[in-house]
C-alpha cells in the first residue's frame, strides 16, 4: 500500500519536482527497497518511529531496534521486512539486508543535541557515566572537557551516519556497547587506516544527499510535511513530541567554543543540511501547486490531494468491495497513536489522538456498506456517548447495543459518500482530549479519544 513516488534530491540545476516526474515515468528496475530509518540518539527518534510505523504492516517491520537485540544475522530470513529502523548507524543496516536501501533520518543543531545528551546521562542512571557525572556534579563545560564524557559528544551526527562494518567500523564506540562489539566481532573488518572525521564528514554528506528523506529536528512539523510529499502519504497534521525534555538555557562562551571545537564536522554537516532542507521545501511548494483549488488551502491541504493523486493510481485496479482492517495493516490517516497490543488475544490497536479528530482512509469500490467499529476504551463513556463520525467530511449516525466503553458501533454508507477516486475517510471525532494518565492514572502523557479495535466493511446489495 505504500506509494513510492520521488528518488532524493541530487544537487543540480534540475528541479527535484522535474525528477520526480521523470522518475515516475521511468518506473522502477530490481528488488523493491527497503526503507531504514537512521535513528541517531536524541533527535526525536522515538516520536518519529510511531509516525512511521503506520505506514507499515507490523509483520514488514524489522522488529528489533539495537544491535544487542539483533542475535543471530540472516538476510535471507529478513527479506521480507520493508522497514528497518533504529541505531544500526548509517550504514550497518546493509548486514541485516541483501535488498536495496533508501534512507530516512533526522538531523539536529549539534550544540543542543551535546546538551541533551548531557541531560540524558544526568537523569538516566542506567548509562555507563552516570555515576561519575553525578558524584562529581559535572556542569556542562565541565562534561564537554572530561576524557570520559566528550566523546559522548564530538561530531555524533557524522559518527553515526558514516558507520558501517566495512569502510568506518572505528565508529562503533558512538552506540554499540562493549558486548555488543564482541559478539559483532566476526563481522567487523579490521582497517589498514582508520578514516579521520574529516572523511566521515563526507561519508555523511553523501548519505544525508542522498536519503530519500531528511528532517531537521528544528523543523519537525515542515519535516514531516516533505516526509509525506516523498512518500506520497497523507499529511500528519498536529503531533505530541514524546519523551521531549527542553530547556532554553542560553549557552555560555567557554562552552560554545568548547561546543564548536568537539563538533566542527557536525557543524558543517547540519549547515549544508539547512540549505539542502530548503531548497527541497521550496521545490515541494512549487510542485504542490498544481493541485491547489482555492486560496484557502494551505500545504497540509495540498499535501492530501497530493497523496490522494498517487495512491488513487496505485489502487485504481484492485479497491476491494468488502474489509476487515485490523491496526497490524497499513494505516492511512491522522491524529493516531502507536500500535499497542492486546492479551492474551495478540491483537493489536490505536488509541485516537492527540486531535479530536482522527481519520482514517479507506479505498473501496464505492457502494453502499455496513460499518463496524470495536471500540475497546474510551477515556469515559460520557465521551463515548458523544462520538461524533463522519464520512469524508459527513456526519452520519451510529447505533450499538452495547454499553460501558467496550461497544460495536454501526453505521451506514452509500456510494453516495465515496468521493469519485474510491476514497471512504472515515473521521472519529471526540468532544475533547484528556491524558491517558488523567483519564486512567497512568504515567502516560499521551492525549487520547478512544481505542479502536477493528473496522469492517460488508457490502450491501
Amino acid at each position: 500500500m505504500r506509494a513510492a513516488c520521488m528518488r532524493p534530491m541530487k544537487a543540480s540545476s534540475e528541479s527535484w519536482f522535474s525528477k520526480l516526474r521523470t522518475w515516475l515515468k521511468s518506473g522502477r528496475q530490481g528488488p523493491k527497497p527497503v526503507t531504514y530509518f537512521v535513528h541517531i540518539p536524541k533527535t526525536a527518534g522515538t516520536s518519529f518511529i510511531v509516525l512511521l510505523d503506520r505506514f507499515f504492516a507490523v509483520d514488514h517491520i524489522f522488529p528489533h531496534q539495537l544491535w544487542r537485540e539483533v542475535g543471530d544475522i540472516d538476510t535471507e530470513a529478513n527479506a521480507h521486512f520493508e522497514l528497518f529502523r533504529g541505531h544500526f548507524g548509517g550504514g550497518g543496516v546493509a548486514q541485516l539486508t541483501d535488498r536495496p536501501i533508501e534512507f530516512l533520518t533526522i538531523l539536529r543543531d549539534p550544540r543542543t543535541l551535546a546538551r541533551s545528551t548531557y541531560q540524558y546521562v544526568l537523569r538516566e542512571p542506567n548509562t555507563k557515566v552516570h555515576e561519575l557525572v553525578s558524584q562529581q556534579a559535572m556542569d556542562m563545560a565541565e562534561f564537554l572537557q572530561h576524557p570520559m564524557t566528550a566523546p559522548l559528544v564530538k561530531n555524533r551526527l557524522i559518527r553515526n551516519l558514516s558507520f558501517d562494518f566495512v569502510a568506518d567500523p572505528a565508529a562503533q564506540e558512538v552506540f554499540l556497547s562493549a558486548q555488543t562489539i564482541e559478539y559483532l566481532q566476526p563481522i567487523i573488518q579490521q582497517q589498514q587506516a582508520a578514516i579521520d572525521d574529516h572523511q566521515r564528514l563526507q561519508r555523511a554528506q553523501k548519505l544525508v544527499r542522498d536519503c530519500r528523506w531528511f528532517g531537521l529536528l528544528e523543523r519537525f512539523d515542515e519535516s514531516l510535511q516533505l516526509l509525506s510529499y516523498a512518500m506520497c502519504w497523507p499529511p500528519f497534521g498536529a503531533t505530541q513530541k514524546l519523551n521531549a525534555h527542553r530547556q532554553s538555557v542560553p549557552f555560555t562562551a567557554a562552552e560554545t567554543d568548547q561546543l564548536e571545537r568537539l563538533n566542527h564536522e557536525d557543524l558543517r554537516l547540519y549547515e549544508q543540511a539547512n540549505a539542502w532542507f530548503e531548497h527541497r521545501l521550496q521545490s515541494m511548494h512549487a510542485d504542490l501547486e498544481q493541485h491547489r483549488k482555492t486560496l484557502e488551502q494551505d500545504t497540509d491541504a495540498l499535501l492530501d490531494l497530493h497523496y490522494q493523486h498517487h495512491h488513487a493510481q496505485l489502487v485504481a485496479a484492485q479497491m476491494p468491495n468488502a474489509m476487515h482492517y485490523g491496526f497490524d495493516q497499513v494505516l492511512l490517516g491522522s491524529q493516531w497513536h502507536r500500535r499497542e497490543c492486546m492479551q492474551p488475544e495478540q491483537e493489536w490497536f490505536r488509541w485516537t489522538g492527540p486531535g479530536a479528530l482522527a481519520t482514517i482512509d479507506f479505498w473501496l469500490q464505492p457502494g453502499a456498506y455496513q460499518v463496524r467499529m470495536r471500540l475497546i476504551n474510551a477515556t469515559s463513556e460520557e465521551r463515548l456517548d458523544q462520538l461524533k463520525l463522519s464520512l469524508n467530511g459527513e456526519v452520519v449516525s451510529w447505533h450499538t447495543t452495547d454499553a460501558g466503553v467496550v461497544r460495536v458501533l454501526t453505521l451506514t454508507c452509500t456510494a453516495e459518500h465515496f468521493q469519485p477516486n474510491g476514497l471512504l475517510r472515515l473521521g472519529i471525532e471526540c468532544s475533547n482530549m484528556i491524558s491517558h494518565q488523567a483519564a486512567f492514572d497512568s504515567d502516560d502523557e499521551r492525549l487520547v479519544g478512544v481505542a479502536v479495535h477493528w473496522i469492517k466493511f460488508n457490502h450491501v446489495n
